[in-house]
């Protein structure tokens, strides 16, 4: 086979160590030659493997992208050669023997001969605001687990606050778990506020005498204040992605034009994504990677279906949420698109199916195309017949008889 790559490193990684193996072609007709090494993990041992990389003229280097063991590396290495991530299931060799070195061997032949799809890494300053993004959506669940819990706790001591209240943490749920966590009654009339103040009664009796035991005071405490210190942090995170993203304001305007898609939403898209779209060979590859693509499973002609296939779950969990948004957004496109697929595959499919749309135009937009709504009426005036027909159908369907004059211009 052809040799893309005379000098390829290939690098097995480990918490504690790393195992290299370097396979240099000199000529096509002769065989490579290799020489195994192995470094340690210390900064002085990573410090070494950058050197000797360095010293060997290494053209390419390839590792497994093994938990986060790799992204420190990498750090180190992308601007002294060509540093490659690959998926571990997508260079799984031939059952035999397992080895550090028999794996190192595998990647440096892998690429030498080119037969690698590199992951994507983004650049470093993409990589420090998806640091943050990421960040700051775990402690967005960290704090609704918060939320769930302290609900539970509520529920477990006789009290159905969440029966009556939408919110429990807004301004009236607030101020009565904080009236709950001291030991007397819970004056409902003084606490409730805006439109629960026509609902005293109800939060009177959902809450009973309004006590709680010692132990569940402490614990309703706790609760409280984990949360406030996450709500501080999902502050301060976001505070620093918006300090982050000022060199993309241009990007994140762009796909704030997009419905669903807020400042932050653009933000977090952008963390996940990068701006510049030459990254990625189409808009195809893009919802591939991001796991929202149809899976190709075809035999003899035959196809078969399957459910979406894994791919970047931030970038999916961020377009879904982003789809939701959309769908309930009267007047656009999007949600006469999502009304249509709900229609026909049923809500859950609709939204991942929205999701997918959605990635793609993001993919648009960030290549230079502004967005433009088609509008809510897209569909019906496309084809007017059709839809004069169908509006027909459904008033007659509902007992009236339907005679239609054109209107005059």
């Amino acid at each position: 086979m052809r040799i893309i790559s005379k000098r390829c490193l290939g690098l097995d990684l480990h918490k504690k160590q790393i195992t290299a193996h370097l396979r240099v072609q000199r000529r096509s007709n002769q065989l490579p030659k290799g020489e195994d090494l192995q470094f340690g993990t210390m900064p002085d041992e990573l410090e070494r493997l950058r050197q000797w990389i360095i010293d060997q003229k290494v053209e390419d280097v390839v590792m497994e992208s093994t938990s986060v063991y790799w992204m420190h590396l990498y750090e180190l290495i992308e601007d002294v050669t060509r540093a490659l991530v690959v998926n571990a299931s997508h260079v799984k060799k031939v059952p035999g023997r397992k080895t550090d070195v028999g794996d190192a061997q595998w990647l440096a032949e892998l690429g030498a001969h080119g037969l690698l799809r590199p992951s994507f890494v983004p650049p470093k300053e993409i990589r420090a605001l998806r640091s943050v993004a990421r960040y700051r959506t775990r402690c967005v669940a960290m704090q609704t687990a918060i939320r769930n819990r302290t609900i539970k706790l509520l529920e477990m001591a006789g009290i159905k606050l969440s029966s009556v209240v939408s919110d429990c943490f807004g301004v009236t749920g607030r101020a009565i778990l904080d009236a709950l966590t001291k030991d007397k009654p819970v004056d409902v009339v003084k606490l409730a506020k805006m439109s629960l103040r026509k609902k005293t009664d109800e939060l009177q009796q959902c809450l009973g005498n309004g006590l709680l035991s010692a132990l569940q005071r402490r614990l309703l405490k706790m609760h409280l204040d984990a949360y406030d210190a996450i709500d501080a942090q999902i502050a301060r995170s976001e505070l620093e992605l918006t300090t982050l993203a000022e060199p993309y304001s241009k990007a994140i305007a762009a796909l704030d034009a997009i419905p669903g898609i807020n400042q932050l939403g653009a933000i977090t898209l952008i963390a996940e994504t990068g701006v510049d779209m030459k990254a990625y060979r189409s808009h195809a590859q893009l919802t591939a990677l991001a796991g929202l693509a149809p899976g190709n499973a075809i035999s003899a002609d035959k196809r078969r279906r399957i459910s979406v296939r894994k791919g970047n779950h931030h970038l999916k969990r961020i377009c879904v949420q982003i789809a939701w948004a959309a769908s309930r957004k009267k007047g656009s496109f999007l949600r006469v698109r999502f009304l249509r697929l709900q229609n026909r595959i049923g809500r859950n499919k609709a939204v991942v199916a929205l999701a997918r749309q959605m990635l793609v135009l993001v993919y648009h937009v960030l290549s230079g195309k502004p967005y433009t709504d088609l509008g809510a009426t897209f569909y019906d005036e496309r084809d007017k017949a059709r839809a004069v027909d169908r509006y027909a159908q459904k008033l007659a369907a509902l007992g009236y008889i339907v005679q239609l004059v054109k209107k005059s211009t």
